[in-house]
């Protein structure tokens, strides 16, 4: 049998039941044909890696996965069909994740439970314990035996045998077009990097922008003439005791190590996934200092000297980017700010990391002819040491390097808050760097590509935001989820959509409608109650903040918070859908909305 024989054997014999599983785990049917067809797609790209490894489990993983980040598959969202067992389906939505793959898997995949657990990732006896606790809760739920619940879940076949999969020779085309298009996307690149004698940078993928990158000459560089001579920089360049005790003052640092090898790759901080942000530098020295016998708070400090000034620059513009694209569990963006600067101004950034211990972390960027220069503090607990202190053994870190140069320099500083950095993806949109801890969960949050919206997924019942009315020239959507974390239930996430409208006054008319909506909700709508109300302020963005309980019987109440923030011409919608205990408060939510409103400025 050749291999296509194969793959088309296996796709016919595997597809109708792979579907219907999919359909099952995530309720909704054109999600689940998409993952379904898109998994086998996937599939028959990598059959020769997968055909002796149980490939149907290797599919459902795959389409799961998929369904998992989905903007359709969120509650607030997603539609049951008129014809669909509703009721089942809500059922099984209200399981964990796990729970709820082992009862499709030991019904529809028609396997025992040690594969079952097998294929979702957990030991077998946890599988056990899931299974059982998780059937006792949908017999409680329908009100039905274990025989008729099963029943009722091959019946969810009836739904999805309406669909008909594409043939196997259409998939396999499919899979086909998608790596030629990669492959053409590759050897373009490799073209504009040959013709342009260097990397070719678009419009969409530049990480710094006239926005959010300060300006930045040569330090010291008042006359032109003035020359920065790297080659007369050292270890004796680097941040005395003295100057880094201002960052401590009641504390005994002492020097921990001094390296200064470019060969070295260990990162010395949080979140930069490499040592270095030049991948070929001339010269580096990085030293880190600690508070002598406790090691809770730490300072490093990293030169990085390039072969040429276009080097620099794109080394900044990357150290810049690995924060603002900073995606460790439980860590946010929390501060920025611009230090002031005759010639060449800094940029600060503050990060927390919400682990057990909280930490907090300063970093300070700066970039100057062919030198590039990072200071990271880092300290247990929620606060870092006094910006301004920061910024002054900022400067200090630069003062050597400047003399060196024989310019002159400057301690006429002012630090000021400015927007956050842009992301790398979507920075008109919130980043991962800005979404809250949840709870206990230690995992990553993950954001869909923006798509542009047939019904705006941050809309909801009290206020039926319109973002395709005649007064909005453009409009995308975004939604956030946190795959990984199996106990989270199905409805809980973050959508957001931006808005361009024509002109500043009707983007605060259709700000006003809406916060008009919902204060009139309770009233429309006998099942709503709106409290927490929280008025957003960013220089001059403005916007608005509640909380919605929805009735959805005599004994339960859901919740969802919701804001609507404008700069200028541009507004946000901002809804978050907790569950339980998985909530955060009206204060942490309205500094998210006031980030989405700081984020509306890199909207293009």
């Amino acid at each position: 049998m050749t291999r296509v024989d194969e793959f088309n054997s296996f796709y016919s014999s595997t597809s109708a039941a792979a579907l219907k599983a999919t359909y099952a785990v995530c309720g909704d049917r054109q999600v689940a044909f998409d993952a379904t067809v898109d998994a086998y797609r996937r599939a028959w790209r990598d059959w020769t890696k997968i055909r002796d490894h149980h490939p149907l489990g290797w599919v459902r993983n795959e389409a799961w996965k998929l369904t998992s980040i989905s903007r359709s598959t969120h509650p607030l969202r997603r539609k049951h069909e008129e014809d669909a067992d509703v009721q089942l389906l809500e059922a099984l939505g209200e399981l964990a994740v796990d729970d709820r793959r082992l009862i499709v898997l030991l019904t529809l995949g028609q396997i025992d439970l040690e594969e079952a657990s097998r294929e979702v990732g957990i030991p077998a006896q946890q599988g056990i314990e899931a299974v059982t606790a998780a059937l006792e809760q949908l017999e409680r739920k329908l009100g039905q035996s274990l025989a008729e619940i099963e029943k009722r879940m091959h019946g969810l076949g009836s739904i999805t045998r309406r669909f008909e999969m594409p043939s196997s020779g259409v998939i396999r085309h499919r899979a086909q077009v998608g790596r030629r298009r990669n492959t053409v996307l590759l050897v373009m690149a490799a073209f504009a990097l040959v013709a342009g004698g260097g990397f070719a940078v678009t419009d969409g993928d530049a990480l710094a922008t006239r926005a959010d990158v300060p300006k930045r000459e040569k330090i010291g560089a008042e006359s032109a003439d003035l020359v920065l001579k790297a080659q007369e920089i050292g270890t004796d360049d680097l941040l005395t005791m003295t100057q880094v005790k201002r960052l401590g003052p009641e504390s005994a640092w002492r020097v921990v190590d001094t390296d200064d090898s470019t060969k070295s790759t260990t990162p010395y901080a949080t979140c930069p996934p490499k040592r270095f942000a030049n991948d070929d530098p001339l010269k580096a020295f990085v030293r880190s200092y600690e508070v002598g016998g406790e090691g809770d708070e730490r300072v490093a400090q990293a030169i990085e000297v390039s072969r040429s000034d276009a080097a620099a620059q794109e080394a900044y513009e990357r150290l810049v980017s690995w924060y603002a694209d900073c995606s460790h569990p439980r860590t946010q963006l929390v501060g920025s700010f611009v230090v002031e600067r005759p010639f060449g101004d800094f940029r600060i950034l503050q990060l927390r990391s919400n682990r057990s211990p909280e930490r907090t972390f300063t970093v300070g960027f700066s970039q100057s002819g062919t030198v590039t220069s990072t200071l990271v503090h880092e300290v247990d607990g929620g606060t870092g040491p006094d910006v301004d202190d920061f910024a002054r053994t900022l400067n200090d870190s630069v003062a050597k390097v400047c003399k060196e140069s024989g310019g002159r320099c400057t301690n006429d500083i002012e630090v000021v808050g400015t927007d956050p950095p842009r992301t790398s993806m979507a920075p008109e949109f919130l980043g991962i760097v800005d979404l809250p801890p949840i709870a206990d969960i230690d995992k990553v949050w993950v954001g869909i590509r923006p798509f542009r919206p047939k019904v705006n997924p941050a809309t909801t019942q009290c206020d039926s935001a319109n973002f395709r009315a005649k007064s909005v020239r453009s409009t995308q959507s975004r939604v956030f989820v946190i795959p990984e974390a199996r106990e989270l239930p199905q409805a809980f996430g973050v959508a957001e959509t931006v808005g361009r409208f024509r002109s500043d006054g009707a983007a605060k008319d259709f700000v006003q409608k809406i916060e008009q909506r919902v204060a009139a909700c309770p009233d429309d709508n006998l099942s709503a109650n709106v409290d927490e109300k929280t008025a957003i302020k960013a220089g001059d963005d403005r916007g608005t903040a509640w909380r919605v309980g929805l009735e959805v019987n005599k004994k339960s109440r859901v919740f969802y918070r919701m804001a609507i923030v404008r700069h200028g011409s541009d507004v946000a919608q901002v809804t978050f859908t907790p569950a339980g205990k998985f909530d955060i408060n009206q204060k942490t939510f309205a500094a998210l909305a006031k980030r989405a409103a700081q984020r509306l400025v890199y909207l293009e």
